[in-house]
């Protein structure tokens, strides 16, 4: 048991200075989760609990003396990650030494403060029956408001897997405005019963989406529109190449081009010519800066996911910069 809390331990010092340097996205990886997967062959199901016991213990390092001296398990560790303070950490430590999860759990119940109720009376929101003696927290103790929490049956999560060969099972939750939407798409395009014919109703809509938001649907269309001019299209656009760029704006046309040379994804490669695979959020980002060269030439520009564009603008101007500039983005919003 020691042997094994102390190689947790030292994985999880590992994964925290990965985390601390970006080692992850640096080496190709598109996240810390995908580098866990891909490189250190874990489960999915227990790359997150040591992410985040990682993420925490750069803050306390105690909780990794705890780990390695197996005084607490990864579990518990987890458990305890959200409620850590510079105040309580050592106590928290101590007290659940030893602990089982059911044990940190009840323990962890008297740490969540509860407000002091003053007694009022309130209809039942359900019509009729009976009127209930419902506490009301007073005004000096009601916590911030927070956002609405949409319930989705523990019965049916998200679910998506194989049912038979080229066949899917799909299973989810979603609100009443996704249902009036489903049911308007079905008459729309002449979908008779949404609910026995859903997958039908959703493949059209997905097509609907693809078709206005693909980028390599949109290069056919611009393709087939232009037919024979679109050798004088780039021609024209080469006799502009030298010219310094007014404004990041990159024409639609030079965009689709990218991303199907860049086989719609992250071009990002570490030193051992491993490339990202990300696919989702992807950014057009000039290889040649063009804070400083002002220029929109297609010859540079790439596509990088969101963790490696952030990476590479670090990189050239600095994180302290880049940083400030992301907080006054958020201030001007």
């Amino acid at each position: 048991m020691v042997s094994e809390n102390t190689a947790i331990a030292k994985l999880i010092a590992h994964l925290a200075e990965m985390a601390s340097r970006k080692t992850a996205l640096k080496l190709g990886y598109k996240s810390q989760f995908d580098y866990c997967i891909s490189s250190l062959n874990l489960s999915e199901g227990a790359v997150p609990a040591r992410i985040h016991v990682a993420n925490v213990s750069r803050r306390f390092p105690q909780l990794l003396v705890a780990l390695a001296e197996s005084s607490i398990s990864l579990t518990v560790a987890a458990l305890l990650a959200p409620h850590l303070t510079e105040d309580n950490v050592n106590d928290l430590l101590s007290d659940c030494a030893g602990m089982t999860r059911r044990q940190t759990e009840e323990y962890l119940v008297v740490l969540k403060s509860k407000p002091v109720f003053e007694p009022s009376i309130r209809k039942r929101p359900s019509s009729g029956e009976l009127t209930a003696a419902v506490p009301e927290p007073s005004p000096r103790d009601k916590p911030a408001p927070s956002p609405p929490i949409v319930e989705t049956p523990k019965s049916s999560p998200t679910i998506l897997q194989p049912a038979r060969e080229e066949v899917f099972n799909f299973r989810f939750s979603a609100d009443k405005g996704f249902k009036d939407k489903l049911e308007r798409l079905a008459e729309v395009t002449g979908v008779e019963n949404a609910q026995k014919h859903m997958a039908e109703v959703l493949e059209a809509a997905l097509d609907i989406a693809l078709e206005k938001k693909d980028p390599k649907k949109k290069l056919e269309r611009r393709r087939k529109r232009q037919g024979s001019t679109t050798a004088k299209s780039r021609s024209n656009e080469i006799s502009k190449k030298d010219k310094p760029a007014e404004s990041r704006y990159v024409a639609s046309e030079v965009s689709e081009r990218v991303h199907e040379r860049d086989s719609y994804e992250c071009t990002y490669r570490g030193p051992d010519g491993r490339r990202c695979t990300a696919r989702v959020g992807l950014h057009l980002d000039h290889k040649r800066p063009f804070g400083i060269f002002r220029s929109n030439d297609e010859s540079i520009m790439r596509l990088l996911c969101p963790a490696h564009n952030l990476l590479e603008a670090e990189r050239v101007y600095g994180p302290a910069f880049i940083q400030q500039k992301i907080a006054e983005r958020r201030k001007s919003r």
